[in-house]
């Protein structure tokens, strides 16, 4: 008999691999559920949302997922059947996902929040020109009904800029154009619903 097949630190290796090959099942189950949960506590799909606390549960998964494929993996390079450089790469990697998926890294990289909008309506009253020029471009691009009552004021404008950029930002956000009459624009608004 060789020495390789008494040596305890092989048969430890071998049997901790085993275990692993039987998880494996498992470990895409655990990735499939933290994706599915990630997706689905962003934002509703078909119309359900799931419950605030749901946003922890994609970490957990994918914490679990990570401790298995971690130990995996480095089973796999202490046996020398998986490239060193590679294992550290992929569980590196496998962490910094970990910590994109936590709720509180999402919450600052999430989208501009109500309060962003008030901000854009305050930019367009300033006494600025240029800043109520560039309040009302930054409204029509991003084509939310909250800015057009605002944007509809600046038609009024002192500043001709100001005057002609509210005017294509109601003709980007209504996508046709009733010409520079504020009355015109508030009457469509009306029937779109965007004013009461």
């Amino acid at each position: 008999m060789g020495e390789s097949a008494t040596d305890p630190h092989q048969l430890r290796v071998r049997s901790g691999l085993g275990f692993v090959q039987v998880l494996r099942p498992a470990l895409y189950v655990l990735l499939v559920l933290s994706a599915l949960f990630t997706f689905w506590s962003a934002a509703p799909v078909a119309g359900r949302s799931l419950p605030a606390w749901t946003q922890s549960v994609a970490p957990t998964l994918f914490a679990i997922f990570l401790a298995i494929f971690a130990v995996y993996r480095f089973a796999l390079m202490r046996a020398k059947k998986y490239p060193v450089a590679m294992g550290l790469f992929q569980v590196g990697l496998g962490a910094l996902i970990w910590v994109l998926l936590l709720p509180s890294t999402r919450h600052k990289i999430a989208p501009p929040s109500s309060a962003a909008a008030e901000d854009v309506s305050a930019l367009m009253a300033s006494p600025d020109p240029r800043v109520r020029a560039l309040a009302v471009e930054v409204a029509g691009y991003r084509r939310d009904p909250r800015y057009v009552a605002d944007v509809i004021d600046r038609l009024g404008d002192a500043d001709p800029a100001v005057r002609e950029r509210a005017h294509a930002s109601l003709t980007r956000l209504a996508g046709k154009d009733v010409g520079s009459d504020p009355q015109a624009w508030k009457s469509l608004a009306r029937q779109r619903g965007w004013l009461r």
